[in-house]
């Protein structure tokens, strides 16, 4: 029995001596100390004799891209298949490794004339973006029908605030498939189940979510309460997502300044009007579009910011007009409601309705074209109401002229306004495109009072072709 394993020991021996003659040996030769690979060496199952590492690594990384994916769905029907894979490999320090971390196998195979086998990961370093692009395009990605995960939330459109229910959907996860095809790609295992349970998109938010029923909590102390602006005929109030978005995110319930800030801003970018483009039908049937002058209103943003900061703190339901750094007659109106001057430059015609009723119309003469005196086009209002004036300019000539007026309205800033004109006995017609006002628009004296008489500071006055 000694003998036995004497001789067993010593043919062992014999073995790992000869091998390790082989292995040193090998280790001296120019095949080893060269950067090809042995003759007869195969790398995950590609043909790589005789190449050197660049080489060896440009071929591995080819053919592994000329492989196919095989997707199957649970009854074992193919869903798609890929090819043409496009990725990058990170593998030439494992090529570079192979006669190191097999020199034994390698020696063997050198001496004995036998093929050297050996398996690298191919680890993916990059990808082709149209590669991605295919794969998220399978149809089993896409059904249209295919409903979204949603997370739990507030209803904030609800007076009691109820928890609406986090639901999982049906749209699987695509960008998860695709780091699993990538996966299957470095490990070489190109055929695989499509498990839809795997894919499926978790809510971030469910119902039971700490974070959740104290945001319910917060809504049902604070967020009850109206504010409601009144603009003319329009009125709307916050809503309750809004005023959420205009507190702190401390759930204090007060009001963050930046926020209300911006709020504002945006309630002045609506409804600052004053100037604004108008299109709209007269009530004699006419459209027209008008752009510029000095009727509307404007928000106080400053002002407003302060007042709304103190609602929003307050706690208590409000229902106010916006602060105004300037609002013209009436009612807020983004038109100019039914009670308004209208002058009509083409018509040569100067006409008043109330309430939608024309109450007042006579001719008269405008601005002189012909000389560059033309009356401004725009919507602007009645600035004052002056009797007995003496109105002053210069001429073209460049003297001056000072001529009394029994009835002045005026309209713009720069002086001109509406005026009974004694030295004039006809009006309308043509009149205004050569021998027209210095801009003013000359009434006759005999109709203006009852215009004077009608109107009242702060009434829009339309002006026109």
């Amino acid at each position: 029995m000694k003998k036995t394993i004497i001789i067993i020991s010593a043919v062992i021996l014999l073995i790992i001596a000869a091998i390790a003659f082989m292995t040193v040996s090998y280790s001296a030769t120019e095949e080893y100390k060269s950067n090809t690979l042995p003759d007869s060496t195969n790398v995950n199952g590609i043909d790589c004799s005789g190449l050197d590492y660049e080489q060896a690594d440009t071929k591995i990384s080819r053919e592994w891209n000329k492989r196919y994916i095989i997707v199957t769905g649970s009854l074992n029907e193919k869903l798609c298949e890929f090819t043409d894979f496009g990725c990058t490999y990170d593998i030439r320090g494992e090529i570079q490794d192979l006669k190191k971390n097999h020199m034994i196998s390698a020696a063997l195979n050198h001496y004995l004339n036998t093929p050297f086998s050996a398996n690298i990961p191919m680890i993916v370093s990059d990808y082709s973006p149209e590669f991605k692009e295919r794969v998220l395009a399978s149809d089993f990605l896409n059904n249209e029908n295919a409903t979204e995960t949603s997370d739990a939330y507030v209803d904030l459109s609800s007076p009691d605030f109820p928890i609406v229910h986090e639901k999982i959907g049906t749209k699987p996860d695509a960008e998860k498939f695709f780091k699993d095809v990538i996966n299957h790609i470095q490990s070489g295992e190109l055929n695989f189940m499509y498990d839809s349970k795997a894919y499926s998109i978790a809510p971030k938010v469910t119902a039971d979510d700490p974070e959740l029923l104290e945001y319910r909590e917060f809504c049902k102390k604070y967020l009850d309460q109206k504010i409601t602006y009144l603009m003319g005929e329009e009125t709307f109030t916050i809503s309750a997502q809004q005023l959420s978005s205009l507190m702190k995110s401390d759930m204090s319930g007060k009001a963050d300044r930046s926020a209300v800030e911006e709020y504002v801003s945006s309630l002045a970018e609506e409804y600052d009007n004053v100037g604004s483009k108008r299109s709209f039908t007269t009530i004699s049937g006419k459209n027209i579009t008008v752009d510029g002058g000095t009727y509307g209103w404007t928000i106080d943003q400053e002002k407003e910011t302060e007042q709304l900061t103190n609602d929003i703190n307050s706690h208590k339901n409000t229902e106010r007009k916006p602060v105004y750094s300037f609002e013209s007659y009436g009612e807020y109106t983004k038109t100019m409601g039914s009670t308004y001057v209208d002058v009509d430059f083409t018509q040569q015609k100067v006409r008043f309705y109330e309430d939608g009723t024309e109450k007042f119309s006579c001719s008269v003469v405008t601005g002189n074209r012909a000389r560059g005196d033309s009356t401004p086009d725009g919507t602007y209002y009645i600035l004052n109401r002056l009797e007995n004036v003496i109105m002053r300019g210069d001429n073209d000539d460049g003297t001056r002229y000072e001529e009394p007026a029994n009835y002045w309205m005026g309209v713009t800033w720069n002086g001109i306004g509406l005026h009974d004109s004694s030295w004039r006995t006809e009006f309308g017609g043509d009149i205004w495109k050569t021998n027209g006002s210095h801009g003013c628009i000359n009434m006759p004296k005999n109709k203006i009072p009852q215009l004077f008489n009608m109107v009242e500071v702060g009434m829009p006055v339309v002006m026109h072709y």
